[in-house]
């Protein structure tokens, strides 16, 4: 299994002989790094893609990702004589998608006038869906458009892929579309009662026809207040239906959520009406925005006034309705940006559990403004140093009007620019989220975004794997005195199998199954491989004892050498400060000595000399926890939740933490005797039998 090459016994030469290290820290060589909050440069034009498309104003009004991780924007398009929806679909990399619609772009006109794209969404089939609202000559009505994956219309909805609603006799418009698990087509809007208007909200069966097991008619008008208007819609895991918007109280707007039954009855568990008006300060307030946590409380966001001029605001509320006060004190959070208006038209979950709005920010002109905030309402600190990020794209009057996050954690938000000083485009713009862009779940080898139950048993060198998404799965690989390694090393978002030997590196890549062999350390160093760079894929580390020093392997021949314990510490890697990189960090004594790469060193004094050391993220705010496990209770020190304390487990069980649900934040749990015991924060607690009394449980390598 020795692979040896002129590279390989070059570097041995350079790492045994070349690099002892004088002094506190030594690091070479100088190495740059994108940021959370940064242009994704691998996006187009240095992370933004302007696409013209009429001979006029042409807006991106919302933007989704496809499962295959392409970009569909839609809104709408001047042509110098109408406006007509208009659809666009982006490669990963931002230049257009020729196999849709033969240039990348679809325009469609619906009515005999103008036609207005307010939102999109992609159906489990690929099919694309665009609602908006259609002049029919005397007055608006809702429109909704569906397009096949190659661009053209589907003719299997409407008949003509194009459906028309009227819901009263003055004007409807349809803001917002969602598509349900079981295919249907839910639109939201306003409708027009007199001179005020109500809540309007739409269900469409799969054919396009309105699905009367929806309050009858497949149409639903609520009033809330005097006058009232639904910005957005959103399907819960249950099938309820929540719309956000806006309500007038005779003075001033407040942010207004409502949340329907499946069949369009008001669920009156929701705030005892269904209904909830949230003023958030002494003038008007908007929603433009709402999502839905994995937890199933809501997140709203739009605008709030404060007499000089508009900043962002966001709401999250219990599933009952009331506000949660677990998120900035009081459930709501504004948040000024620039000098002058600022009003969030987007808002997205991540994976976390962060929470991201998008919109637009004036200073002397409108820019791009995205904001990222933590689960608990604070400003998300690792995004751009402030938690905000204003882009100017063109001349002027560019504005965000939707986001969306990638499966890889980066987010794309869409709007407008006034690229050619003359006309609006279609702007799009990709953001890094480092700290979850290239941050993979630990122990999840089938990439599915949940650690796996695995063990690997010394008596015969198997690994066996039980994994989430594809099952079962046994590997001879490696000896009984080998030290497990496993992580992602060609970063494909899925752990690879691997194993330390005296010195050498054994691995398995997941995305092709080629066998690697690396000779990188001596015998007596402990392995801890892990993201340095923040690039996706876990790089060769080791800790040597014999003098306290870290080198790290950043190929062709390039190794970061540090100086940072003693020969008793232990080495506890981890991104402690949430930036997408592993730190260097050890354990002494009941003090954590952190050497982080944004925030630099710090020590924490948390728990005693035996404790068994968990460090994980248990709060899902994207930083390593301080955490130790002692007799059976845990104790954790989280970075954005702070001290927590619980029993779970017996002083003999082997301490395992991971993912285990997939939703961002690790589990406790524990091994004994070849069961497994899991406290899953979203999923909660469940007990397998999977492996044998000394086998080593996988997400336990790196625990010292």
């Amino acid at each position: 299994m020795k692979y040896f090459s002129h590279k390989t016994q070059h570097l041995r030469q350079n790492f045994l002989f070349g690099f002892l290290v004088i002094g506190l820290f030594l690091t070479l060589p100088a190495l740059t790094f994108a940021a959370p909050g940064d242009l994704d440069l691998s996006f187009g034009n240095g992370g933004i893609v302007i696409t013209p498309i009429g001979s006029s104003f042409d807006y991106a009004r919302s933007v989704a990702i496809q499962s295959d991780g392409k970009i569909v924007a839609a809104g709408h398009s001047d042509n110098g004589g109408n406006v007509d929806f208009a659809v666009v679909r982006y490669n990963t990399d931002g230049t257009l998608d020729i196999s849709f619609g033969g240039t990348g772009k679809v325009v469609t006109q619906v009515g005999s006038s103008h036609d207005f794209a307010s939102s999109v969404a992609i159906q489990s089939d690929g099919r694309i869906v665009a609602a908006g609202y259609s002049y029919t000559g005397g007055n608006v009505d809702f429109a909704v458009v569906r397009y096949n994956a190659d661009g053209s219309l589907d003719t299997s909805f409407g008949g003509t892929g194009k459906v028309v609603t009227p819901i009263s006799s003055g004007n409807d418009f349809a803001n917002s579309v969602a598509i349900q698990s079981d295919g249907k087509i839910v639109v939201a809007g306003y409708s027009a009662n007199g001179a005020n208007g109500n809540f309007a909200v739409v269900r469409y069966n799969t054919d396009g026809t309105l699905d009367t097991s929806f309050g009858g008619t497949g149409k639903v008008v609520t009033a809330v207040g005097s006058s009232s208007s639904a910005s957005s819609v959103a399907i819960q895991a249950d099938g309820k239906i929540v719309a956000a918007g806006s309500s007038y109280n005779g003075a001033n707007g407040d942010f207004a959520v409502v949340r329907y039954n499946t069949n369009g009855t008001l669920d009156t568990s929701f705030n005892g009406t269904g209904k909830v008006v949230t003023p958030i300060g002494s003038f008007s307030d908007s929603a433009s925005s709402v999502a839905i946590q994995a937890d199933g409380k809501i997140v709203a966001a739009g605008n709030s006034a404060n007499g000089a001029d508009d900043d962002f605001a966001v709401v999250r509320y219990n599933t009952n309705g009331t506000l949660d006060t677990s998120f900035n004190g009081t459930g709501k959070v504004v948040t000024p940006i620039g000098s002058g208006n600022d009003s969030a038209a987007s808002v997205a979950i991540q994976a976390d559990g962060r929470i991201v709005a998008a919109g637009g920010s004036r200073g002397t002109d409108y820019n791009f403004a995205v904001v990222r905030y933590n689960s608990n309402g604070t400003l998300d600190t690792s995004f751009n140093d402030t938690g905000k990020v204003v882009t100017a794209i063109g001349s002027g009057g560019d504005r965000a009007n939707s986001v969306a996050i990638q499966s890889d954690g980066k987010i794309v938000a869409a709007g407008q620019s006034n690229n050619n000083g003359s006309a609006h485009d279609f702007a799009l713009v990709r953001y890094l989220a480092a700290s979850n862009s290239n941050v993979r779940t630990r122990f999840d080898f089938d990439g599915d975004g949940k650690a796996d139950i695995s063990v690997f048993r010394p008596s015969d060198g198997t690994w066996y794997l039980n994994q989430s998404t594809n099952g079962f799965y046994a590997a001879q690989f490696g000896l009984s005195t080998d030290k497990i390694v496993p992580a992602d090393y060609d970063g494909d978002g899925r752990t690879d199998i691997a194993v330390f030997r005296d010195g050498f590196w054994y691995w398995l890549n997941s995305s092709n199954g080629n066998f690697n062999a690396f000779e990188f350390g001596i015998a007596t160093d402990i392995p801890v491989p892990a993201d340095f760079t923040g690039d996706g894929k876990a790089e060769l580390a080791v800790y040597r004892p014999s003098n306290g020093t870290w080198f790290v392997y950043l190929g062709n021949n390039r190794l970061n050498v540090v100086q940072f314990g003693t020969s008793t510490d232990k080495p506890v890697v981890g991104d402690y400060d949430g930036d997408g990189r592993a730190d260097y960090a050890f354990y002494r004594d009941g003090t954590w000595h952190l050497r982080q790469s944004t925030q630099g060193f710090a020590a924490i004094q948390f728990g005693l000399p035996t404790d068994k050391l968990v460090p994980a993220d248990y709060d899902g705010d994207g930083k390593t926890d301080v955490a130790v496990y002692r007799d059976g209770i845990w104790y954790l020190q989280q970075s954005s939740q702070g001290f927590t304390a619980f029993q779970f487990g017996l002083s003999t069980d082997i301490a395992a933490p991971a993912d285990y649900d997939g939703d961002g934040k690790a589990d406790a749990a524990v091994y004994r005797d070849g069961t497994w015991y899991l406290r899953q924060s979203t999923n909660g607690f469940a007990a397998q039998q999977f492996g044998l009394s000394t086998d080593k449980p996988v997400p336990t390598a790196y625990l010292p």
